[in-house]
């Protein structure tokens, strides 16, 4: 522009007079315009240079806040799962070494279900600024999504990884303030080597592996990835596949274990126990399937949908006999585990004051309020409540005092035991004295002898389960056993009497019933 106006200004005090003793044509008119005309050009030409320049700026800078945004997670300002598998890709590319480190959060969500999304985002900006910190220059730290971290880090061993693992976890244990609220979490992190031969996904896949490894060992520690994890970890997804899709399919079933009264020797109900009939033809106890079906939610379903076939097995069975069931402490979680009991009492027309609900010592470790609504919702209708597996677990005097429970049963871990062992007998003598002072009766599992059911009857239990009685069956061989008469003095019908009248002509389990 300055050129410009020099140009234009030394024009207009040379020109006059380097043509002024020139006589000029009648057209000399036309030469002053054109030489006006000559400086527009050039004006317009700078500012449309000017524009363009302007535009192709901003169009630039677009590009750069392009790149940025779709690179880039919001919350945190950390890279995100696009700008690591690329950061991942070039790593590969380039042959350099290196580790992805994967980091989760320990209970996250009980800090959002705590204090809101606002901390929850907060404290994800402060583990952002944790990882920025402690990770070497030239590291990716990637935020991949909700309280899932990563770190891409240039390494020619396991044990820079390691030692960068260990410093984020011991930041990340140090509460961290956010307004007036304290918030603490812990995290698990999952390390995998950059293999060239592997794609990014790949990667990815066995630093997710880790992770995985790493919860399952307790959370707030690392583990690398290794080849055996790996199939047992699909193995273990697959089972959970397997068990969801049962559920879906009414594979899972129930069996009846007969309930005797050792003072009259007679048959007084049945525990009914989950089995789950595969697609195989196998025949599977819970053993195999019960920690799986804890660990993804799929035993309330599953529990609910045997305890509905139960239900409806036994409701034309002897008015006498009762129906005892298992549910586990996580379904206690659910609030509405009431009236879903309820409601498969309302579909099955099944008596509530046949049905004996069955707890864990575990289920007192939930929500003790909740726990204690829904027992007393449960006794309000009439139903009775066993505390299951007493002695292993965490009940008290004082809990059996305040909880609504009808009913103790010993843990056959303390009968298998009973006569071999003179401390397992003074343990079994003491829990059954409690019970008489509380007015509680006790049920004994596991009895598989003569022996130990004398024993018993001597310490004063009421009831008794265990292969001396028989195995648990179907409810077909129940209830051909019942229309034979059966249900008298059982302690005639022995474990032979219920399995070797099979009606149905399915194959029996591997694990035996």
């Amino acid at each position: 522009m300055a050129a410009i106006l020099l140009f234009v200004g030394l024009g207009s005090q040379i020109l006059p007079r380097a043509i002024a003793g020139v006589a000029l044509p009648p057209s000399g008119g036309s030469l002053r315009l054109a030489f006006i005309l000559n400086i527009a050009i050039i004006l317009f030409g700078w500012r449309r240079s000017k524009d363009l320049k302007n535009a192709m700026d901003a169009h630039e800078q677009a590009e750069r806040d392009a790149h940025r945004n779709a690179n880039t997670d919001h919350s945190t300002g950390l890279a995100n799962r696009r700008e690591l598998l690329r950061e991942l890709s070039e790593m590969r590319d380039s042959r350099r070494s290196g580790t992805l480190l994967l980091l989760d959060l320990d209970h996250f969500k009980r800090v959002n279900d705590l204090h809101g999304h606002s901390v929850g985002d907060q404290l994800l900006r402060a583990v952002a600024d944790v990882l920025r910190e402690t990770a070497p220059p030239g590291s990716c730290c990637a935020r991949i999504g909700g309280d899932e971290f990563a770190i891409l880090l240039e390494s020619d061993g396991r044990a820079a990884a390691e030692e960068l693992g260990q410093k984020i976890l011991f930041k990340l244990s140090t509460p961290v303030r956010i307004g007036n609220i304290q918030a603490q979490v812990s995290s698990s992190i999952g390390l995998a080597i950059v293999d060239r031969s592997g794609s990014e996904e790949s990667i990815l896949h066995k630093a997710d592996v880790g992770l995985y490894a790493a919860k399952d060992a307790g959370r707030n520690c690392l583990a690398w990835f290794d080849e055996k994890m790996e199939r047992d970890l699909t193995s273990r997804l697959k089972l959970e596949e397997d068990i969801r899709r049962g559920v879906e399919a009414g594979e899972f079933v129930p069996f009846f274990q007969p309930l005797i009264d050792l003072a009259t020797k007679e048959l007084v109900g049945f525990e009914a126990l989950a089995r789950w009939r595969s697609r195989n033809g196998d025949l599977l106890e819970p053993e195999t399937f019960l920690e799986a079906a804890e660990r993804t939610g799929l035993i309330g379903p599953l529990s609910m949908s045997v305890m509905e076939q139960a239900l409806s097995d036994a409701r034309n069975w002897p008015g006498h006999l009762k129906i005892a069931v298992n549910v586990s402490p996580i379904q206690f979680r659910d609030p509405t585990l009431a009236s879903q009991i309820v409601k498969v009492l309302a579909s099955t027309g099944f008596p509530a004051s046949r049905l004996e609900i069955e707890i864990t010592e575990g289920s007192l470790l939930e929500d003790r309020a909740q726990v204690s609504t829904i027992l007393k919702s449960l006794k309000n209708l009439g139903i009775s409540i066993s505390l299951d597996d007493f002695g292993t677990g965490y009940a008290s005097l004082s809990q059996l005092h305040t909880l609504p429970v009808d009913r103790i049963k010993i843990d056959k871990s303390f009968i298998n035991t009973l006569v071999k062992s003179e401390r397992t007998s003074a343990i079994v003598q003491t829990i059954a004295s409690m019970g008489h002072k509380l007015n509680v009766p006790i049920t004994a599992e596991g009895v598989e002898s003569e022996q130990i059911r004398n024993e018993l009857s001597k310490l004063g239990c009421s009831e008794a389960q265990g292969w001396l009685f028989g195995r648990a069956v179907s409810a077909d061989t129940v209830r051909s056993f019942l229309e034979m008469g059966g249900g008298q003095q059982a302690t005639e019908h022995n474990a032979d009497d219920y399995v070797a009248k099979p009606v149905e002509p399915r194959r029996r389990g591997k694990f035996g019933s």
